[in-house]
């Protein structure tokens, strides 16, 4: 989960510079809520604590709490009964923050930072991502057969 959530907090870093607002909580808010809307943070994700966000920003905690507060209010987050925040569920029982998406982006991640350092373009490396796959359909075609 920590892949996932550096990659995550990574691209809100990027978003945030790209966005004109007046404060930087407003700017998280913006880059949030928009990730929401997306799909990026789907339903029954958990978000991270606001002190490893402020961390991995490099921002203040008031900023990310700002943040936060507003994305709650608004309905955008909810606030669950163990005192974390994620994505409203809507009526999902599975928790999205600790399961298969967030471990499937990090390995992916883990996998794309690999073969970018054995020097692949991301055109090879979307290429090989898809051969598996399709090797994969084949291994399973195979077992419903036997």
């Amino acid at each position: 989960m920590h892949d996932y959530w550096a990659t995550r907090t990574g691209r809100w870093r990027r978003s945030m510079h790209l966005i004109a607002a007046p404060s930087l909580g407003e700017r998280l808010y913006l880059v949030i809520r928009a990730d929401v809307a997306a799909g990026q943070l789907p339903p029954g994700a958990r978000l991270p604590a606001k002190e490893r966000v402020a961390a991995e920003l490099a921002i203040e905690p008031v900023d990310v709490q700002a943040a936060y507060s507003r994305l709650l209010t608004e309905g955008v987050l909810e606030e669950r009964a163990d005192g974390t925040l994620g994505i409203p569920g809507h009526g999902q029982e599975n928790d999205i923050g600790d399961a298969t998406q967030i471990r499937f982006e990090a390995a992916l991640f883990r996998a794309v930072r690999e073969a970018a350092a054995r020097g692949l373009s991301g055109r090879e490396t979307t290429g090989v991502f898809e051969a598996a796959v399709v090797r994969w359909e084949e291994i399973q075609r195979k077992r419903r057969v036997e």
